[in-house]
């Protein structure tokens, strides 16, 4: 059973922003099976958001998945957080997972 957290917003996972919410189903356009929905979601954060690691790291809005879209660009974390939040958005359980490199 997957735990109902997965589909609730966040502090930095923000699905429901309007932003968001817009962001994917965009994105998710004529997908209806939710791994063709996720994919296509994948697609969209990695091929539309702007992988820029210099930024302002001391400011809490940096890893935060609404940013992503607002501003076109971000790091690993808030482009992590963009995909959680849409997948959580369109009905998809999805948390974040992290790891040193």
């Amino acid at each position: 059973m997957t735990d109902p957290a997965y589909l609730q917003p966040g502090r930095f996972v923000e699905s429901d922003a309007p932003e968001i919410v817009r962001f994917a189903r965009d994105a998710a356009a004529g997908a209806s099976a939710p791994i063709d929905v996720a994919v296509k979601l994948y697609y969209a954060v990695r091929d539309s958001i702007l992988y820029d690691p210099y930024q302002n790291y001391n400011r809490p809005e940096t890893y935060s998945g609404l940013t992503a879209p607002t501003r076109g660009r971000g790091f690993c974390v808030s482009k992590a957080a963009l995909l959680a939040a849409s997948a959580r958005a369109l009905g998809i359980p999805a948390r974040m997972g992290f790891a040193d490199v």
